[in-house]
């Protein structure tokens, strides 16, 4: 499974051309695989503003078939404890829901510019790798 970051679906909508076709690069090599290529939908309240821009965004997720997942008890809980266990704080809330959702679908890739904090949240996690997307 392919997990996509805040920065990952701008990316896929109005980023830089390089960082765009790293994504759909992923996207298509998911795809390729038959693996789901997914969202956490605490995620979405970094990219939507109630603008005309947002229609980028839900066009990209529409176009890639990107599932969101609903934060739950058990992923509420489990980035709780990720949080915990690296020694963040909750400005690391996001990535730490987008790491206990990848954990608990049964491990998957996290693509994302922002590397280190995503790294130091996935080394408490078990089958979640990342992949930087920056250019």
């Amino acid at each position: 499974m392919l997990l996509l970051d805040s920065e990952a679906l701008s990316s896929m909508a109005h980023g830089p051309a390089l960082r765009r076709d790293r994504v759909r690069a992923l996207i298509t090599e998911m795809r390729r695989r038959e693996l789901p290529v997914g969202t956490v939908a605490a995620v979405l309240a970094e990219v939507v503003r109630g603008r005309r821009r947002d229609a980028g965004i839900f066009a990209g997720l529409r176009r890639e078939r990107v599932q969101v997942f609903p934060i739950d008890t058990r992923a509420g809980v489990r980035a709780g404890q990720l949080l915990g266990a690296a020694g963040a704080g909750s400005e690391l809330a996001i990535d730490a829901f987008l790491v206990a959702v990848a954990e608990l679908q049964g491990g998957a890739l996290v693509a994302t510019v922002d590397t280190g904090d995503l790294d130091v949240l996935a080394s408490h996690a078990q089958g979640v790798s990342v992949q930087d997307i920056g250019a």
